[in-house]
């Protein structure tokens, strides 16, 4: 069982059926070949039967004496015998059968023509019955108390044949029991809000894969508590930072137009310079408002499927990659380009994935050293995937620090939207992105 394990439940549960039938059925016969066996040393015995018609005839006989019973009315004798199947009796008057319990045909309507035969009679169960007119009559007792006993044996081995049926069934399935109890137990922990415990993962049937479902909408409910969390704290962040950054240069453009409109400037050299300056000022603003819509789209809760398109993933990404390096090179870079034909489709947004590819164009403007090789990687991985890589050394000084990393968690998202992966990190003094998609051949 160990090496072919069962991963059906029903099938388990049938198993367990089974072989607590088997078991059953065994106790129940060797019970059963135990009970009869004593019952035939017992109450089947020769001595327990004439022991217990001795007892029989004792009360025969003060039946007898008591009911006034003689030859002419011996008929109500069967008022006795009918208390119960156990005994047969026969009574003979001058060797003739006068009465028989139970009665035959012959006894009851030509009664003379039935003569004591020696060979039918067990002399062991002849007995001398006084009736009531003083007349002795021959009579043969038979008492057959076995019938109960054995009765009694079958009901007693089929009991404890279901009681060993119900012990071995529950020791079987008890551990899936417990299981299911454990479960039942955690459920109640996750509905308490303490979704940090895991559930337990046991077998490879229809109970762990309901826990492996319980748990991944476990981690489903806290990634999405993360991704609320990270909103919240995004638009605080967000809402702090833009009415703080954007009153200074707001103000300055202000005063800044406000000169120009009111012609207080001295000469058109000051006049040109409070152009220069408002232009800079705007240009702050800008970037601000990018920022916000950076932000909007990384913490985006979903997109829409309905742009998705299916596109040879050759010719899109040779295409997207040499027009970032050729715009690299153009802005003095050095980029080195690694690029191997990959055979397949990707079902993409294209929009969505050109804002990804955008941010990390961005990135590499801002934070790649120039004066050092830029390293665009883009191959099959296995038969089912491409990947892109990029490296690049990291400026030793930086004007600008993206404290947020908004553009890298926007990548990820988009990535893992298209059922990517998307991983990013500094190794030494370089920064690697590295990314994944399905390919669809």
């Amino acid at each position: 069982m160990s090496k072919y394990k069962v991963k059906s439940l029903k099938l388990q549960l049938l198993i367990s059926i089974f072989i607590s039938f088997i078991i059953a059925v065994a106790v129940l016969v060797v019970l059963f070949v135990i009970g009869d066996s004593l019952l035939y040393k017992t109450v089947y015995s020769d001595s327990f039967s004439y022991k217990m018609a001795d007892g029989q005839f004792s009360n025969l006989q003060e039946y007898v004496e008591k009911n006034s019973i003689s030859l002419e009315n011996l008929q109500r004798i069967n008022a006795w015998c009918s208390r119960g199947d156990k005994v047969y009796l026969t009574i003979y008057n001058d060797d003739t059968a006068v009465f028989e319990y139970p009665s035959s045909s012959t006894t009851n309507g030509d009664a003379g023509r039935v003569r004591l035969d020696p060979d039918l009679e067990n002399p062991n169960s002849e007995y001398e019955l006084t009736l009531s007119d003083d007349t002795e009559v021959r009579a043969f007792l038979y008492y057959y108390a076995g019938d109960a006993y054995y009765f009694l044996t079958t009901v007693l081995s089929g009991t404890v044949a279901f009681i060993v049926f119900s012990i071995c069934f529950i020791s079987l399935i008890n551990k899936k029991i417990s299981y299911v109890v454990l479960l039942k137990q955690e459920l109640d922990i996750l509905s308490g809000g303490k979704l940090d415990h895991s559930v337990t993962l046991c077998g490879d049937d229809e109970l762990s894969k309901l826990a492996v479902g319980i748990d991944q909408m476990r981690l489903y409910i806290l990634k999405h508590q993360e991704i609320e969390s990270q909103m919240r704290s995004a638009n605080s962040e967000l809402i702090t930072a833009m009415s703080h950054d954007l009153r200074t240069p707001l103000t300055s453009l202000l005063a800044y137009l406000e000169i120009i409109e009111r012609k207080k400037y001295s000469s058109e050299e000051q006049c040109q310079e409070l152009i220069h300056k408002s232009v800079g000022q705007t240009m702050r603003i800008k970037n601000m408002a990018d920022k916000m819509f950076e932000y909007f789209l990384a913490y985006a809760t979903e997109w829409d499927d309905a742009g998705m398109e299916t596109v040879d993933a050759d010719e899109l990404f040779s295409q997207i990659l040499s027009d970032y390096a050729y715009s690299l090179e153009s802005k003095g870079m050095k980029v080195e380009t690694h690029f191997t034909n990959v055979s397949g489709n990707v079902k993409v947004n294209t929009e969505l994935l050109q804002r990804a590819m955008d941010n990390l164009y961005s990135n590499l403007l801002k934070y790649a050293d120039p004066m050092q090789n830029i390293n665009i990687e883009f191959k099959p991985k296995g038969d089912n995937c491409l990947s892109i890589s990029i490296t690049n050394a990291i400026k030793t000084e930086q004007s600008e620090i993206e404290s947020t990393s908004i553009g890298l968690i926007t990548c990820r998202r988009i990535i893992e939207f298209h059922m990517g992966e998307f991983t990013a990190g500094k190794k030494g003094d370089s920064f690697c992105v590295t990314v994944l998609l399905p390919l669809q051949k």
